[in-house]
């Protein structure tokens, strides 16, 4: 036997064991519900029943779906392909870090630029003055307490400073 021999023989068998396999699943469901879950044509579509639903898969394109029963008619709703889904994730990802890759090359370049206009609010933003005026965004009672504390502060200075002149004195006077 030759390779295209053999080759065309294990695709027959392939095909046969397929086609009996739906055929022994159509037997497990109703000859109607096969009909209208293969849409009039049996020979397409590969059934499966599986508890109230029917795996149907597609022999030409090969695609999944499930179909179930809902207000009397039969609905398929494909099975989403997990490699799609995941190709489509890595392409974004990989998106994701040229955009993050080409902003860090910027930043570290300093390429930023003098006309850059930085978010509102941002720390470098911030005018001088906005960063010494801190007492304006404390409330009355702050105010008051900052005060005090500023008045106290003030006479503990004046105080250790007049303890410390006394006592140049009282060493000056010893000599």
């Amino acid at each position: 036997m030759t390779r295209d021999t053999l080759k065309t023989l294990i695709a027959g068998g392939l095909t046969a064991l397929m086609l009996s396999a739906g055929a022994a699943a159509q037997d497990n469901m109703s000859q109607a519900d096969a009909e209208a879950v293969s849409e009039g044509r049996p020979d397409r579509f590969s059934l499966v029943a599986v508890d109230d639903e029917i795996l149907r898969v597609d022999r030409q394109n090969g695609t999944v779906s499930i179909c179930q029963e809902r207000n009397d008619a039969w609905r398929c709703n494909p099975v989403p392909l997990a490699e799609e889904a995941y190709l489509a994730e890595i392409s974004e990802l990989a998106g994701e870090v040229d955009r993050l890759s080409a902003r860090l090359e910027q930043l570290e370049s300093g390429d930023g630029g003098p006309d850059r206009q930085l978010p509102p609010g941002s720390a470098l933003d911030r005018s001088e003055r906005d960063k010494d005026d801190t007492t304006s965004l404390l409330s009355e009672e702050d105010e008051e307490l900052e005060k005090v504390l500023t008045f106290t502060e003030s006479a503990m200075r004046r105080f250790f400073g007049m303890v410390r002149d006394l006592q140049k004195d009282l060493d000056g006077e010893g000599n």
